[in-house]
């Protein structure tokens, strides 16, 4: 969970505790003043000053557990929001979000008329990999090429995600063709240089691109499939290639 979510999750309990305590001590001294106005005690200032310290004690500590059952809530719904929005194995969008993503940056792009790269990314023949480790090995391999791409991205800029099995896809905010082929290659040589050490022995692997440019008005579906395609071409040059198509192409 980020930073600002649970900061802002430790300021909001912190309000709704000190909402609860508030609430009860002034309640609590609400009774004493109508009790003090109708002439009961013997001796009202104590009984004021008494019932205070009593409402104190029960107020604070009823505060404390209702914000920590509040705070605890919240975790619990950030979890959940995690789980239904990423990958498992990876920690990646999972294919539902990352479309989510991808209309969210087509308006984006409606108010600011730039453009975007959408990037969709497989390993080199990584059923070689599970048929000879194990598919154990095959999850901490694609684990480490998940961390090894999204360290090439922008932070929250650009977007990774997982579209299933050893194939993941990337959105790239505010580039052009050739910027989103740049940005390909960086990740392609990081993949290609990656050893992982399994079972004693190292375990290298190769990834072939496909990009394409989304431009303001595009639909998500063609734009990924244009990327598709591109990906097909660079398995067909031989793989660990990046590939582009561009509107010209895709009018084709």
């Amino acid at each position: 969970m980020p930073v600002s979510s649970k900061t802002s999750d430790v300021l909001e309990s912190l309000t709704f505790f000190a909402f609860v305590a508030i609430t009860a001590l002034c309640l609590s001294f609400t009774f004493s003043m109508v009790v003090y106005r109708l002439g009961l005690p013997a001796n009202p200032k104590m009984f004021v000053l008494t019932n205070l310290v009593v409402s104190t004690c029960i107020a604070i500590p009823t505060a404390v557990i209702a914000s920590q059952h509040e705070f605890r809530l919240r975790l619990y719904q950030r979890r959940l929001e995690a789980l239904a929005a990423t990958d498992p194995l990876t920690g990646l969008y999972n294919r539902r979000f990352f479309r989510q993503a991808m209309d969210e940056e087509i308006q984006r792009m409606k108010r600011t008329h730039q453009t975007a790269g959408v990037v969709v990314f497989d390993l080199d023949h990584f059923k070689r990999v599970n048929d000879r480790f194990g598919h154990k090995t095959g999850d901490i391999v694609l684990t480490e090429v998940a961390a090894s791409a999204f360290a090439e991205l922008r932070g929250p800029f650009d977007r990774l995600g997982r579209w299933g099995g050893e194939e993941f896809v990337i959105l790239l905010s505010n580039v052009t063709l050739e910027q989103a082929a740049s940005v390909c290659d960086r990740i392609r040589a990081r993949i290609e240089s990656l050893v992982i050490l399994q079972k004693g022995q190292a375990i290298s692997v190769t990834a072939s691109f496909g990009a394409c440019l989304l431009e303001p008005g595009d639909d998500p579906d063609t734009a990924l499939e244009m990327a598709d395609a591109a990906l097909f071409d660079s398995k067909k040059a031989g793989r660990n290639c990046v590939t582009t198509r561009g509107q010209m192409e895709i009018a084709a």
